[in-house]
């Protein structure tokens, strides 16, 4: 039961395939056809998708709506992009999860009924 809640714990901690990097406003440029979260002034973040970029504007897609947005308005940008560490060890650990769930409830209660009960 330990390794289950073990193994519950890490898939919590590691429950995104994708990780953000953050950008230097400037310095480092969107890319056409790349997902990125950015924050104008005080508002939350937004997750966006670039569709056309120039010295002074970029083009987004959010919720199927063509936006352009002026760089100077943006107080902080992430790009967003597949990590395959996190997908392969959040894999990994929920078959284990499940396989160790099936088990305890298949086999699991010191009866020998296999999970079923009986009459």
């Amino acid at each position: 039961m330990r390794i289950t809640a073990l193994l519950m714990t890490f898939l919590m901690l590691f429950n995104s395939c994708y990780s953000y990097k953050n950008l230097n406003l400037g310095i480092d440029d969107f890319e056409v056809d790349q997902t990125y979260e950015v924050r104008l002034g005080e508002r939350k973040m937004e997750k966006v998708k670039v569709v056309e970029v120039t010295d002074s504007t970029i083009v987004v897609l959010q919720n199927k709506n063509r936006t352009v947005i002026q760089k100077s308005m943006l107080t902080e940008s992430r790009h967003r992009k597949l990590s395959p560490g996190k997908t392969i060890i959040g894999s990994v650990i929920g078959v284990l999860a499940t396989i160790s769930i099936i088990g305890i409830i298949s086999f699991g209660g010191g009866s020998n009924s296999g999970g079923f009960v009986t009459f």
